[in-house]
């Protein structure tokens, strides 16, 4: 029996995504190789280079501002993909330069960053159009450069497979990529471990090698991208929030000013209000608004507080409503709607009568949700692998971006705004949020955002 919903996921191949029972757990034991605190110690360097880059584009707009923030969050998304997947770093270009990975049309990709971009460009597409289709003759040709864009993607994928098996055999280190990581997974003897039946679990097959590096892909990048974005509008909306992280990031970031000296290891862990403003966001604008469950063979028993609720009869998709969840007043206080990412910041039980910013930073803790009540990314044995990998970006990213400037939304001149108009339009902007596949924002191109010093 199959999960109707996922069975669109297998543009590649089967994955973790698609799989149930055994053969989920054994993907899921295999799969989660490659999201280890290496990972994320390179994922926070390359998201650091990209953020200074996009920073750089930003600010060359000078007072007139970026128009297209959310794009460029996107490509430095795609980017610190195509980083991990690939182990290449390539150069941040922002929607007002050029870029030929949506322009070109009549050669297939260049590169395995370029077949990504046009892939996650258009996903949908993929996910409900039959294959076949984009092999026919006579295709537009935005829908034969998916055809092209799945092709080359694949190609490449199975070219590092293909290299990552012979150094296997000469006895050679990976290269750190994800492929890498998932074919020395299946190598491996003491990776491949048990069942619960005792019997060793099978290898990953090629299909669910490609199938799974797709869904890390596929998860990955629309959600933080738009993620980021939400954070970008939100804090340029409130600038008091602005001052809060800034306290945070001068404390820890203030006497080097050169990001790549900022060690993940001892940097990551300390910037909590960096993370609150990623969580607070995923609260009220989680991309995904529902997180698909499924009841297999069994009628499942709802209880609550030892009391049968309901029985939920075998076979059944069932979809927990995350933004009732993430909104209750019982769990999220009187103001549950209100975007305030210092609810995630515990401050000390017992502070002196005048704490110091030292103090109090010090001695802060990041909130730990009610089980249940916050589940982003899913909660369980099925919850989400990349959780860290998407952290890491995201705080790496406002880390860098907010270290040594403000973002100010543009007042409209031609509409005379004032700057707190300005801000109450990017709300708006916010506000208007559609569910197209993931939750974004319906419309960002009229919004500016300058990036200044302080």
């Amino acid at each position: 029996m199959r999960v109707p919903s996922h069975e669109s996921l297998k543009v590649f191949g089967p994955s973790v995504s698609t799989a149930e029972g055994s053969d989920w757990q054994r993907q899921r034991k295999l799969t989660a190789t490659p999201f280890n605190e290496q990972k994320s110690s390179s994922v926070w360097s390359e998201s650091l280079r990209q953020a200074n880059d996009i920073l750089q584009s930003w600010t060359s707009c000078g007072l007139d501002g970026a128009e297209y923030c959310a794009e460029d969050v996107r490509t430095l998304a795609i980017n610190v993909l195509a980083f991990a997947g690939f182990q290449k770093s390539y150069p941040f270009k922002g929607s007002h330069q050029a870029d030929t990975t949506t322009t070109t049309t009549t050669t297939t990709p260049s590169t395995y960053r370029d077949a990504l971009a046009i892939i996650l460009q258009n996903v949908l597409a993929l996910l409900v159009v039959p294959s076949q289709v984009f092999s026919l003759p006579f295709l537009p040709k935005k829908w034969a450069q998916v055809g092209w864009a799945k092709t080359a993607f694949k190609k490449y994928m199975l070219e590092q497979l293909a290299d990552e098996k012979q150094l296997i055999s000469k006895g050679k280190p990976g290269s750190g990529t994800l492929v890498s990581n998932l074919v020395r997974a299946s190598e491996e003897p003491k990776a491949l471990g048990k069942s619960n039946t005792g019997k060793v679990h099978k290898p990953l097959s090629i299909d669910e090698i490609l199938g799974n590096i797709f869904i890390f892909n596929f998860a990955g990048h629309d959600t933080t991208s738009i993620s980021l974005a939400y954070a970008i509008f939100l804090l340029a909306a409130h600038p008091k929030v602005q001052d809060w992280i800034s306290e945070e990031i001068d404390f820890y970031l203030g006497s080097e000013p050169d990001p790549t000296k900022w060690q993940y290891e001892t940097t990551f862990p300390k910037l909590q209000r960096c993370l609150a403003v990623l969580l607070e966001t995923l609260r009220l604008y989680n991309p995904i608004p529902g997180v698909p469950k499924h009841t297999g063979p069994r009628p499942q028993h709802l209880t609550l507080s030892n009391t049968l609720i309901l029985d939920i009869p075998p076979n059944t998709l069932v979809v927990p409503g995350l933004q009732a969840l993430h909104t209750h007043p019982r769990y999220w206080g009187p103001d549950s709607l209100t975007w305030r990412p210092s609810r995630w910041i515990i401050p000390s039980p017992s502070p002196p009568a005048n704490p110091s910013l030292h103090t109090t930073l010090l001695t802060e803790k990041l909130l730990t949700p009610q089980k249940g009540t916050f589940i982003a990314w899913s909660e369980g044995l099925q919850n989400c692998p990349g959780k860290k990998f998407a952290q890491v970006e995201f705080v790496a990213t406002m880390a860098r971006l907010f270290r040594d400037h403000r973002a100010e939304a543009v007042p409209d001149s031609g509409l005379g705004e004032s700057l707190e108009e300005a801000r109450e339009r990017v709300m708006g902007v916010v506000r208007d949020s559609d569910v197209e596949l993931l939750l974004k924002m319906r419309e960002t191109g009229g919004v500016r955002i300058r990036w200044v010093e302080r």
